[in-house]
């Protein structure tokens, strides 16, 4: 006795860790949405490069966006004409290329890359290189005059501050605040700004700066996603990381989404032997499914994330599977019921399946229907007992007549402008007839008491797994986690080993514990 619970008890937590688990995979690897409804805006992100080839060698190199953890960048898609394509990465930075080439082209060429994805906030979490331990460099070790200013400057700041955290919030004020709060050393920043467009100059001199006190330092470039825009200007920003924390400046203010495309202070594209080069980006969104974005997200990287779903089924399956995986609710909450309250009902599954019924008429005209349709049941019962029919001809006379009485409340209720009407027929008559035979058997081999205590604990049991399988989170949460099954079987199993008092017979036997 002791192994079998031992056994059980092993067995419901395997099966409950085995559900939390891929569970808990889903909503931080994947970002499954728990809650229904939620959408997310999917930008598409288009280059286009038109240009006039010159019947020589020609090459063109873009930054195309990195497929990282930190977003999603999904179905990519490349125009490439007669051009040939290949895509290179560089693991010290990150980025990633697509080369195109072509021995001899002629005339205008166009070609173009587009990919989806949801994009990324300030809150996104930096790249995986950013928690290794940067070396401290020394810049300007070639010329003796900014390697002095560099030093001058740096010092400064580092007396001025507590800490890492501090220096860098007093190193970008100084380079990209007002002129007012560039201290004493703004010539300084003049001699050591290298000849690059605003705002790389900065930018580049911010990261070398970090780069001396040990701090991992990036530019990053890309562009903010905005709807609608046929020519996206790119951006560039810092990315840093000081501590444990991760931090990105945007010199002309933080957008609310924008894409990565490459790191770096190199221009986005590289072109030869071509003229007349047009380079674009556009960028459009629209409106989805988060939890479809998620499992196309988990289809492309772990099987696990979809192999726990019925995205890919047939449309008219997968409505069937919305309803059928909210039964284990229902039953779940029977089981508990019946162990631990003592509610007596007419059959082991029959509330169930009433209260799956229930969604076809609502919970109170289905109350309503129902009880009237068990009380005719049961006289017309009752009257074909004097016949002493067989089992199966008097339960198909009982059949036909439900069958007959729910035509007439449907005509009568749709001839009273009641949308009822219209979902009665599709009540189910199986279920009906089988709770009728049950209560009128209960009633001559027990009592009449008896039988109606069973059929009122039916109905709110009925009632009770009805709200519970029509609630819209927990039917979305089935649905979009049907692992966790696993997590009910294992409830199922742990209250399956309860041997106690239920709540019921502790009222039952109230006397006993007086005496």
């Amino acid at each position: 006795m002791k192994s079998n619970a031992l056994h059980a008890t092993a067995l419901a937590i395997f099966l409950m860790l085995v559900g939390a688990s891929i569970f808990l995979v889903k909503v931080v690897r994947f970002d499954y949405p728990v809650r229904p409804g939620t959408t997310a805006s999917v930008w598409t992100v288009e280059a286009f490069i038109d240009f006039r080839a010159r019947d020589e060698p020609a090459r063109i190199d873009l930054f195309i966006p990195t497929q990282a953890a930190e977003r999603e960048v999904t179905g990519e898609q490349f125009y490439n004409g007669p051009f040939g394509l290949n895509l290179t990465g560089e693991a010290q930075t990150g980025n990633r290329r697509a080369v195109w080439s072509y021995r001899f082209p002629s005339n205008r060429k166009v070609l173009r890359y587009s990919a989806q994805t949801v994009g990324e906030s300030p809150s996104t979490p930096l790249p995986a290189l950013f928690r290794e331990t940067a070396d401290r460099a020394t810049p300007f070790e070639a010329d003796p005059v900014k390697r002095q200013a560099f030093i001058v400057w740096t010092q400064s700041l580092r007396r001025r501050s507590a800490d890492d955290a501090t220096f860098t919030e007093l190193m970008l004020t100084e380079l990209f605040g007002p002129a007012s709060r560039r201290g004493e050393e703004a010539d300084e920043q003049e001699v050591l700004l290298k000849q690059l467009p605003p705002p790389l100059d900065r930018l580049e001199l911010a990261r070398q700066t970090l780069a001396s006190q040990g701090i991992q330092a990036r530019i990053a470039n890309g562009v903010k996603l905005i709807d609608d825009t046929r020519r996206a200007e790119t951006i560039s920003w810092l990315e840093y990381r000081v501590g444990n924390e991760d931090g990105r400046f945007f010199p002309d203010g933080t957008p609310s989404r924008f894409l990565t495309i490459w790191r770096g202070a190199d221009g986005p594209l590289k072109a030869s032997g071509v003229s007349e080069l047009d380079f674009q980006i556009a960028v459009s969104s629209e409106r989805s499914s988060a939890a479809a974005l998620a499992r196309r997200a988990g289809a492309r990287d772990a099987p696990v994330a979809t192999f726990f779903g019925f995205g890919d089924l047939p449309l008219t399956t997968q409505l069937v599977y919305k309803t059928l995986v909210t039964i284990p609710i229902g039953i779940t909450l029977l089981v508990f019921l019946r162990q631990f309250v003592g509610v007596q009902t007419l059959g082991t599954f029959m509330p169930v399946l009433i209260g799956i019924a229930f969604r076809e008429t609502a919970l109170v005209n289905g109350i309503i229907l129902f009880s009237a349709l068990i009380a005719m049941g049961l006289a017309v019962r009752f009257y074909l007992e004097r016949l002493q029919l067989l089992l199966v001809p008097r339960l198909a006379v009982v059949l036909i007549f439900i069958v007959i009485a729910m035509a007439g409340v449907t005509i009568l209720l749709t001839g009273s402008n009641q949308s009822i009407g219209l979902s009665v027929s599709l009540f189910p008559m199986v279920i009906i007839t089988m709770t009728i035979e049950r209560m009128s058997i209960i009633w001559e081999e027990s009592s009449a008491s008896a039988a109606l205590k069973q059929g009122v604990g039916s109905l709110v049991v009925a009632s009770l797994t009805y709200l519970v399988m029509s609630n819209p989170h927990v039917e979305y949460l089935m649905y979009n986690f049907p692992e966790l099954l696993f997590i009910l079987m294992g409830m199922c199993v742990l209250m399956g080993r309860y041997t106690g008092l239920r709540l019921s017979e502790l009222w039952r036997f109230r006397g006993l514990a007086n005496s």
